[in-house]
C-alpha cells in the first residue's frame, strides 16, 4: 500500500488512506504555445492556426495578459507575450507529429511553425497530451 501511494505521488496523483489512486484533473489534451507577440507593437492581433490537414482555426488574440478566451478556443496570454491555446481535439494521439502553422496579423504579419509532440502518461491516471511551441518571427 505504501508503494502505491509513493508511485501515485510521483506521477502527480494522490492516494487515499486505503491505497486507492485518486487522479488530479488532467491538463488539456492538445495545446499550442505561441511566443513572440511581445516583440511587436500594436493591439488587435488576429491569428490563424493550422494543425496538419485539420481545418484551420481563426481567432482574435486577447489584448490583455490573463485573458482566457480566444473566441472559439480557450487561451491564456501571459505577461511575457506567450499565448497558450487549448485546441478542441480531445485525443492527443490524433495530432502526434503533425506540423503546426501559425500566422498572426496585426501591424505586421508574423509567421511561425512547429510540430506536435505526443507525451503518453504511463501512470494510473492516463493523462496523455500533445503540445507544440511556435515562435513568431
Amino acid at each position: 500500500m505504501l508503494a502505491a501511494a509513493a508511485m501515485a505521488l510521483s506521477l502527480g496523483c494522490s492516494s487515499s488512506s486505503d491505497g486507492e489512486v485518486i487522479c488530479a484533473p488532467c491538463r488539456p489534451p492538445v495545446m499550442v504555445t505561441v511566443t513572440g507577440l511581445d516583440r511587436f507593437a500594436g493591439d488587435g492581433w488576429s491569428m490563424r492556426m493550422c494543425v496538419g490537414e485539420l481545418p484551420c482555426t481563426e481567432f482574435r488574440v486577447p489584448r490583455r495578459a490573463g485573458s482566457g478566451s480566444c473566441g472559439p478556443l480557450a487561451c491564456f496570454l501571459d505577461e511575457k507575450g506567450a499565448l497558450q491555446v487549448t485546441l478542441q481535439q480531445r485525443d492527443a494521439r490524433t495530432v502526434a507529429d503533425l506540423p503546426v502553422r501559425v500566422t498572426a496579423h496585426g501591424t505586421d504579419a508574423l509567421r511561425g511553425s512547429g510540430t506536435m509532440t505526443y507525451v503518453p502518461d504511463k501512470g494510473p491516471c492516463r493523462c496523455d497530451y500533445s503540445y507544440a511551441r511556435v515562435a513568431l518571427t
